[in-house]
């Protein structure tokens, strides 16, 4: 037997650690089973540790929980850390293994924390925890590392500015109520003043009329060969009258509707045939005779006249209803 192994050790060398590796399965056969999965433990692990072990008051600190879980077991949706309730978190982060939680320092003394704590869930869905050993971070003064040799500086009462435009209030206060009852007076006065120089200033509507046609004919149109244009202001200034007498919008109806407004005016109804001759000439290209032309001039004055008196009396009673008021 010796002989036999003596010989199989010089032509195998691994052969008696094969040996002790069956003998040790046959004798614990759940270290084979840990040595397949490669892990050998089951217990739950939270390591707690931070980025830093000193800080200054405002700075932003990571406190990262490193954890493994048993088989099976996983962490909830908002998995709760018990420890670390005081400290003024800002942002949270969850990856596969760990958790990084960031924090700023918003204290002036030293800071430990007690024992950190996760909550996970098993495999059973049983809610438990794992914990970890205290964390602590030194704070450092803003003030340099020797604080009492800082010179400091008094704290002030709070300075009122007032703004530059502050001045100009009173002035411009001022002049608001200056401009307030210039306007009162002068709306005052418009209301006071006499009526009478409004009727002396503004003519009656035969008298515009008369005076347009005068002006019309001192521009020479018709014996320029300017036909139509005559007949357009002619048209024009004879609409614009009846329009200022008969209150209708005769400057902007066509003589056929003009036409259908007047049947109980007869001096409107003699008018007729003349507006008829200026669309001829405006729009079928009628030229009429110098003759005819002052037949039609002669016509519009004629309608002017009959038609003025009633103008006027009815411009008389509107001075006497407003010289009343």
């Amino acid at each position: 037997m010796t002989a036999f192994w003596s010989r199989r050790n010089t032509k195998n060398p691994l052969l008696p650690f094969l040996l002790f590796l069956l003998l040790t399965c046959m004798v614990n056969p759940s270290a084979v089973a840990r040595a397949e999965t490669g892990t050998g433990a089951s217990e739950p692990v939270l390591i707690a540790t931070l980025d830093r072990e000193s800080a200054r008051v405002g700075d932003l600190v990571s406190l990262t929980l490193s954890y493994r879980l048993p088989a099976g077991a996983r962490l909830p949706r908002e998995p709760e850390i018990k420890g670390i309730e005081e400290l003024t978190i800002v942002e949270r982060l969850q990856e596969t293994d760990r958790i990084e939680v960031k924090f700023v320092v918003d204290r002036l003394e030293p800071w430990k924390s007690g024992p950190i704590s996760l909550t996970y869930v098993d495999r059973n869905g049983e809610e438990k925890t794992v914990s970890a050993g205290p964390v602590s971070l030194t704070v450092l003064s803003n003030l340099g590392q020797k604080p009492e040799e800082a010179g400091l500086r008094p704290i002030q009462d709070i300075i009122h500015i007032e703004p530059r435009w502050f001045k100009y209030l009173p002035w411009a206060a001022a002049l608001a109520v200056l401009l307030f009852i210039i306007a009162a007076l002068t709306r005052w006065y418009r209301k006071r003043r006499p009526r009478q120089v409004l009727a002396e200033v503004i003519d009656p509507p035969h008298i515009t009329a008369a005076k347009e046609i005068d002006r019309l004919e001192a521009r020479g149109l018709f014996e320029k060969g300017e036909i139509k244009a005559f007949y357009f202001n002619l048209s024009e200034i004879l609409r614009k009258y009846m329009e200022s007498i008969r209150h209708f919008p005769a400057a902007e109806y066509t003589t056929e509707e003009i036409s259908h407004r007047i049947r109980n005016h007869e001096e409107d109804r003699k008018i007729l045939p003349l507006l008829r001759q200026a669309d001829l000439v405006k729009f079928a290209d009628t030229v009429p005779t110098p003759a005819r032309k002052e037949e039609d001039v002669q016509m519009v004055r004629l309608y002017i006249q009959e038609t003025g008196l009633l103008s006027e009396s009815v411009h008389g009673e509107l001075e006497t209803r407003e010289g009343a008021q």
